[in-house]
């Protein structure tokens, strides 16, 4: 089973989805790793393949709540917010801005843009930047890796 496989059935299992990855689910993957920019289009048409029904929370009263976070409120802005974001990610792919990725998947998760699939696509997006920066997303499981980013940030901090 290749890395990408794995990668997505370890997103997949962190949302409690315990099954091997689809092949439209590894497509999306594939095709969302291969795009050399970010736009809220790509977002939207990844989420749509990996959790169908899922919308972007970009009309008024598209409300969610995550255990105890309450997200921004649903409407135009989280669409502003959204392609914010992503010009960010892109921006500090190319040295413009200091965003590491999972300072970025800490926005996006904030964020939580999506009505479902924001896990499964925050994480796509974080091994996007990964990979961008030279760096590998598949060495290690999503939530080992994080952990790991999180210990060298601290460090750095002290």
């Amino acid at each position: 089973m290749g890395s990408l496989t794995l990668f997505v059935r370890d997103s997949n299992r962190i949302e409690g989805i315990d099954r091997d990855p689809t092949r439209e689910e590894i497509a999306a993957h594939e095709k969302l790793l291969a795009l050399e920019t970010l736009a809220v289009e790509d977002i939207e048409a990844f989420v749509s393949r990996v959790q169908p029904g899922a919308r972007l929370r970009s009309h008024e009263g598209m409300n969610v709540r995550v255990g105890p976070h309450m997200p921004p409120p649903g409407g135009p802005q989280i669409t502003r917010d959204l392609c914010g974001l992503l010009v960010m990610i892109c921006n500090a792919v190319n040295g413009e801005v200091s965003l590491r990725p999972w300072e970025a998947h800490l926005e996006y998760e904030s964020l939580h843009p999506f009505t479902d699939g924001n896990g499964r696509s925050g994480r796509a997006i974080w091994a996007w930047q990964m990979l961008r920066e030279g760096r590998d997303p598949f060495a290690l499981p999503f939530l080992h890796r994080a952990y790991y980013e999180a210990l060298e940030w601290g460090r750095r901090q002290l």
